[in-house]
């Protein structure tokens, strides 16, 4: 996918009010990023390198800080995918745990 299809499709994605993953294995959601500026997330996407049962998931709401954006990968199947210990990213604006800091769920 060029960069420029490719940001079409994450700023139409974010234009969704879409909450963060609640239940991720039931979601297939397997990796996710949190930020408040959108083009941080343009460039974020950039990095993105989708397998062909993958596609890209996010959108918008708000917390007590304000506005955030999140971007993730949706996948078909999640056993296929992996570990899914490991399936997210752990939210750095997370208050419950602000040191995780991408070590993920458990660490």
């Amino acid at each position: 996918m060029q960069a420029s299809d490719q940001d079409v499709q994450v700023k139409q994605t974010l234009t969704q009010a879409r909450a963060l993953p609640e239940d991720p294995k039931k979601e297939h959601v397997v990796l996710w990023k949190v930020f408040r500026d959108e083009a941080e997330v343009l460039e974020y996407s950039h990095h993105i390198l989708l397998e062909p049962d993958q596609k890209i998931v996010g959108g918008h709401g708000t917390d007590s800080v304000g506005r955030f954006f999140w971007l993730g990968v949706e996948v078909a199947d999640l056993e296929a995918w992996g570990n899914t210990q490991a399936i997210q990213l752990t939210d750095p604006f997370d208050g419950n745990d602000p040191k995780g800091q991408g070590r993920g769920p458990g660490s």
